[in-house]
């Protein structure tokens, strides 16, 4: 639904009241792009010494509790699009280096994103000059280990991507089977496909568009490489993304059927952790944790950045979704039901919402719907 012009207005009105705020408590600068939302949080005098930027995406989240007898499998209908942010650049120049910049910008932004109602924030691996200790430190943790995927060179060669990329129909292994480059009008019904075998599987993924494709695939071809998809007497069946000869690797592999995708990849056995989260704001994300029936359960939350999701909470969670509410340390005398249940970090706190770890098992547990699996897309802008 369109918003309003005086929603625009009061929502411009509530991110420069935020971006005053922060910019004060944190002495840093904070940057909004006007083409494409990118939040940039820097620290500079006469040049820029330390910078960190936000990217933000619509993720596909499932929307639980899940439907029951349809009769059909999960489709778009059946999830709801949230707003989060990824860390898609974070760097200090070397002369500037510990002196507590990088953490002042990363607390800023979180303390930004709390503030701004944005549930979750995201950082994956590569992505920036810091490695995954250091991003533990600000309630980060691992939610999503990547399968990394291999050509299998016997049915598909990279002389046959060569002449796909060229224009070809290069028929594979059965004669009604063929290889093609994704083409531009195609890029629209290929976004439908990922999604609608995504939300078929996952709990938690990065809703793709033509224009995602579209950017993805100009950023491919920069490097040699494009979006390829296999078709089967007309119809897709799969599709994935080869990233060239600087960086030669398989990207965005996603088929309709398991069997196909064996066929024509291979997987390595250890998988790479790939992507890390934490839950900003705790009570925009935990509107999407439901459960089967009337649950209570008391756990002690450690966040090292943000207050509010720092300290003993009931968590009180039903068919509509769930909330938490702060009570008072407990001590020996006090009653036994505000005693922790169980105690985590943030970042574990994430990383059980999105089937990533266990916290505990006991029927309370068991009866969450949690928003796991996850599929982070190899590439986002």
């Amino acid at each position: 639904m369109a918003l309003s012009i005086d929603q625009i207005i009061g929502e411009q009105e509530v991110r420069r009241a935020v971006i005053g705020r922060i910019e004060t408590a944190y002495n840093i600068e904070i940057l909004q792009s006007d083409h494409d939302n990118h939040v940039v949080f820097e620290i500079q005098n006469d040049e820029v010494q330390s910078m960190l930027q936000l990217t933000p995406c619509i993720a596909a989240m499932r929307r639980n509790p899940p439907i029951t007898g349809a009769g059909r499998l999960p489709c778009m209908a059946d999830i709801e699009r949230v707003g989060m942010d990824c860390i898609s650049a974070a760097s200090t120049r070397e002369a500037y280096r510990r002196k507590g910049f990088m953490r002042r910008l990363i607390s800023g932004a979180l303390e930004y994103q709390n503030q701004m109602r944005v549930p979750l924030c995201l950082v994956e691996m590569g992505k920036t000059a810091f490695a995954a200790d250091f991003f533990r430190h600000f309630g980060f943790h691992y939610i999503y280990d990547r399968p990394r995927y291999e050509l299998n060179t016997k049915r598909i060669s990279e002389e046959m991507l060569r002449r796909a990329a060229g224009g070809e129909s290069v028929v594979l292994d059965e004669s009604n089977r063929t290889l093609e480059v994704v083409r531009t009008k195609d890029l629209l019904s290929l976004a439908h496909f990922v999604n609608a075998k995504l939300c078929r599987n996952y709990g938690l993924f990065v809703i793709r568009s033509a224009a995602y494709y579209e950017c993805f695939q100009q950023e491919l071809q920069k490097d040699g490489g494009d979006l390829f998809q296999i078709v089967k007497d007309g119809v897709r069946k799969g599709c994935f993304a080869y990233s060239g000869t600087a960086m030669p690797g398989i990207q965005e592999v996603v088929f309709e059927e398991d069997a196909d995708r064996e066929r024509y990849f291979c997987v390595r056995e250890h998988k790479c952790p790939a992507v890390m989260a934490r839950i900003t704001n705790m009570s925009e994300m935990l509107g999407h944790i439901a459960g089967n029936g009337k649950i209570t359960i008391a756990i002690r939350i450690t966040d090292p950045v943000i207050a509010e999701n720092d300290g003993l909470f009931r968590w009180y969670i039903d068919g509509d979704g769930s909330h938490m509410e702060r009570v008072e340390q407990f001590d020996d005398g006090q009653d036994s039901s505000m005693r922790p249940e169980v105690t985590a970090t943030i970042g574990e706190f994430t990383a059980f919402i999105f089937e990533y770890i266990q916290l505990k098992r006991n029927v309370k547990f068991d009866s969450i719907y949690l928003s796991g699996p996850i599929r982070m897309n190899d590439w986002y802008r």
